[in-house]
């Protein structure tokens, strides 16, 4: 009796042995598999050099020389399409050394002094650098100016039934340009399969503006965690109405001093128009001796920042 059991005992442990091996290499099997398939996966990332690739693809090059780089080219086109511009970067670079050409040789055939003229080919890159920026910052208010209104009709669709797409959907009709422009394209991305977070997020990106993220952000944090959210929009489009009041206020505090700043700077240009006209074999002295125009170059860049500073006072951002 006590041989069987002995057997019994013997031949459980046997199989128990057995089964347990043949599960540990099964296991091992499959996480071979699975280690090689991540390994496979890994193999064909894109590596460092792979991702330099890209982005020298994404810079200007002419006959072989970069002359743009991939982050500025980066820049350039977000900065593009943030002015409501079509241009790619490639583009942008061209017409920015046409308009300089273009103001050097109108400075040749009109200056009576070739150095003036060479000073139109960073005037006229520069410039158009500075269009391009009044532009997206032109573009950029009208949003803002747009989206108190937009967030009360996305309140009011949400508040009757609607869902936030079919809001959004029913807003842009009724909105204008720009901010019609890029609520289409937001709904256009979702219909082409983005989610409504990869939407609003490259739209945040897109417009680059501070009132746009308060509101996207409150947006995504309430697909999040929940709540009401036309009770949210309502107090973000209430605050942002207090804001523009408090800006006007400030605007019109700050008039006086915007107009000495004006009325300052116009006063040398004035003083050098009235002199040239009075007497002018004394203010030709300006244009003809070297120390002349170094003075007046001296004056213009003075001029300038004194500008710019009296402006970067009175711009008081809230």
């Amino acid at each position: 009796m006590l041989m069987i059991l002995a057997a019994l005992c013997a031949g459980a442990f046997a199989t128990t042995g057995i089964l347990w091996f043949a599960g540990a290499g099964g296991g091992s099997a499959v996480a071979a598999a699975r280690l090689n398939k991540r390994r496979e996966v890994e193999a064909n990332l894109p590596t460092a050099d792979a991702k330099s690739g890209l982005r020298r693809r994404g810079s200007v090059n002419f006959a072989g020389i970069t002359v743009l780089s991939g982050n500025l080219a980066a820049n350039w086109t977000r900065d593009l399409e943030r002015a409501g511009l079509t241009l790619n970067a490639k583009e942008y670079l061209g017409l920015r050394i046409a308009v300089s050409a273009v103001l050097a040789v109108v400075g040749m055939a009109v200056s009576p002094i070739p150095i003036l003229a060479v000073l139109g080919l960073p005037l006229g890159f520069f410039a158009t650098a500075f269009w391009v920026k009044r532009r997206k910052i032109s573009r950029l208010h009208k949003m803002e100016a747009q989206m108190v209104e937009l967030l009360q009709m996305l309140s009011s669709g949400l508040r009757a039934g609607f869902g936030l797409l079919q809001a959004l959907e029913a807003a842009a009709e009724q909105t204008q340009a720009p901010l019609q422009t890029e609520i289409r394209r937001t709904l256009r991305d979702t219909a082409m399969g983005a989610s409504v977070e990869q939407a609003l997020s490259s739209l945040n990106e897109r417009v680059g503006s501070a009132d746009f993220d308060i509101v996207i952000t409150a947006i995504l944090i309430q697909r999040s965690v929940g709540g009401n959210l036309a009770e949210i929009l309502d107090n973000v489009a209430h605050t942002m109405r207090e804001r523009e009041r408090i800006r006007g206020e400030i605007r019109t505090l700050t008039s006086q001093q915007r107009l000495t700043g004006y009325v300052i700077g116009a006063i040398p240009i004035g003083l050098l128009v009235v002199f040239m006209m009075i007497s002018p074999e004394f203010t030709s002295l300006l244009f003809t001796d070297p120390l002349g125009r170094m003075l007046l170059m001296a004056a213009a860049v003075s001029e300038v920042l004194g500008f710019a500073v009296i402006q970067k006072i009175v711009n008081i951002e809230i």
